[in-house]
């Protein structure tokens, strides 16, 4: 797991999309450490069927902003569906952190002036 840090483009490109997609509303320092059950698009309640396709909006809404709005590429030996599928399947763990997410982000992006 990699370290929630104001260093990390993903981990700073991800708080301020999610930040805006409203699905958490915690200030950057404690976002890190959120449980992904506790954005606002996991309903603890919905089938996991339900779960995953929610979970596949966001993913997909988050690639489309690191992409087109913030000009990330995909890393090498990433494409869109092994990006989406590291994003969805952290998505859908209730035992994920956000800083997860984040690390995976990492790993399947490039965003700008990222040095590596």
């Amino acid at each position: 797991m990699a370290d929630w840090t104001k260093n990390s483009r993903a981990c700073t490109t991800l708080w301020t999309t999610l930040f805006n997609m409203q699905q958490l509303s915690t200030n950057f320092n404690d976002s890190g450490d959120l449980k992904i059950n506790d954005l606002t698009f996991y309903n603890a309640l919905g089938s996991s069927d339900l779960r995953r396709q929610q979970a596949t909006i966001i993913a997909d809404q988050l690639d489309n902003i690191f992409r087109v709005g913030r000009g990330a590429k995909y890393e090498s030996e990433i494409d869109r569906t092994k990006a989406m599928v590291g994003m969805v399947t952290i998505l859908t763990d209730e035992s994920k952190f956000v800083k997860d997410l984040a690390s995976n982000v990492d790993d399947s992006y490039n965003f700008w002036d990222e040095s590596k």
